[in-house]
């Protein structure tokens, strides 16, 4: 009764979808991909060509601000209703499409980026975390969200300039148990790729690691 009246609907298209995914079939199949998952060279690799154990990088589709796939992401995190949910389809999605690629070949586990401890109890869940457990739905990887970790709470880089984030993200990641990533080559996983200062304090602290490899894979990009 509650869904006749109420129904479920995709929030892109507004289309009941019943008990199913909140993104409905038709507008996953509509997703601005950018094929990154086949592409060397890329506009997300040339961020980070210059840091050392750096192999390969992905985002899995484009948005413009205020867009409805930018909305899609915002509802993710901040909506009035967050549902991780939507990380979790959008990663299993891009799980699915890279493996048509090379792209996961090497890769031996999925570490998303950490949200401090008083931010994760404001939101209530890591967004980059609900994107690992989509990939692992399809790819079988397993993720570590207690390794890498957030040793500082930074404040929101929404509005800085990419200097400003550089600052903002200095220092405040760090490394538990390092010996469990000796050998390994490691996907790093975010939403949203901008300037790529957050990925590149993460990679920082991985790189003193005996033979770990880096890769990162992020939900999105601005055009």
């Amino acid at each position: 009764m509650w869904d006749l009246f109420f129904p479920n609907t995709c929030y892109l298209c507004g289309k009941p979808v019943g008990d199913g995914p909140v993104i409905c079939r038709d507008c996953m199949d509509n997703l601005p991909r950018t094929e990154q998952g086949a592409q060397r060279e890329n506009l997300t690799e040339e961020l980070f060509y210059d840091m050392p154990k750096f192999q390969r990088g992905a985002v899995f589709m484009f948005f413009e601000h205020g867009d409805k796939y930018h909305k899609l992401i915002h509802e993710m995190k901040y909506g009035t209703f967050a549902n991780p949910h939507i990380g979790y389809l959008l990663g299993r999605e891009a799980g699915y499409e890279f493996l048509q690629t090379e792209f996961f070949d090497e890769i031996d586990v999925l570490l998303p980026v950490p949200l401090h401890p008083r931010r994760l109890r404001e939101r209530g869940f890591n967004q980059a975390e609900w994107i690992c457990k989509g990939l692992s739905e399809a790819t079988y990887l397993p993720v570590e969200s207690s390794i890498l970790i957030r040793q500082r709470y930074n404040a929101k880089q929404a509005l800085m300039s990419k200097t400003e984030r550089l600052q903002n993200v200095e220092g405040i990641f760090a490394v538990n148990h390092p010996e469990e990533l000796c050998g390994k080559h490691v996907l790093l996983v975010d939403d949203i790729i901008t300037t790529g200062a957050t990925l590149r304090a993460c990679m920082k602290v991985l790189q003193p690691i005996r033979g770990c490899k880096v890769s990162v894979f992020g939900l999105g990009k601005v055009r």
